[in-house]
């Protein structure tokens, strides 16, 4: 029994030295759960059937950073996603599922930081296996308005530039000898 409390408290002192539960208190458990069901709420979102509010997720004065590309005020964020159409309208639309990892949320008040892993998957012919479309990073602000927690400015990082943003610098092939 004393070495099963040894091992927690020195499994603790590493968490604690780590910064783990530095940041996670009980005040600020259900602020990180509430963010964390709004990002998996918005990519869901963009996996499926955008709903009329889609978009509503900004702050009114919300940035969203898609490569070089900067869409201010929640609006024209939400007119720049009602305006993503397929290529070819005509054949049906290619479901992607967006799964997010990795949650680092950190809660100062009414405000917060997180960066988050997504990773966009597509089964583009039902009777093959799914393929990653894209893969990448995001870094967000929230802040909270009138007790509900809104996206003040996110961007998003495509580390394999296959969907949104900037396409990657061109590479000069390095001189031989």
């Amino acid at each position: 029994m004393r070495k099963m409390k040894t091992g927690i408290a020195l499994g603790a002192a590493a968490l604690i030295a780590a910064g783990a539960l530095a940041r996670t208190t009980k005040e600020t458990m259900l602020d990180r759960l509430q963010i964390e069901d709004l990002v998996i709420e918005y990519y869901s979102q963009l996996g499926g059937t955008k709903g009329p509010d889609f978009g509503n997720e900004y702050t009114e004065d919300g940035v969203l950073v898609l490569g070089t590309r900067e869409i201010k005020g929640r609006e024209a964020i939400k007119a720049m996603y009602a305006g993503l159409r397929p290529a070819d309208p005509s054949k049906p639309r290619v479901r992607m599922n967006v799964l997010v990892n990795n949650p680092r949320i950190t809660v100062t008040g009414n405000t917060a930081h997180g960066e988050f892993i997504y990773t966009g998957v597509q089964v583009p012919d039902p009777a093959k296996a799914p393929e990653v479309h894209e893969q990448g990073r995001e870094i967000d602000e929230f802040v909270k308005v009138n007790g509900e927690w809104k996206i003040k400015r996110r961007r998003i990082i495509n580390d394999a530039n296959a969907g949104f943003g900037a396409a990657p610098p061109a590479v000069a092939p390095k001189p031989a000898g």
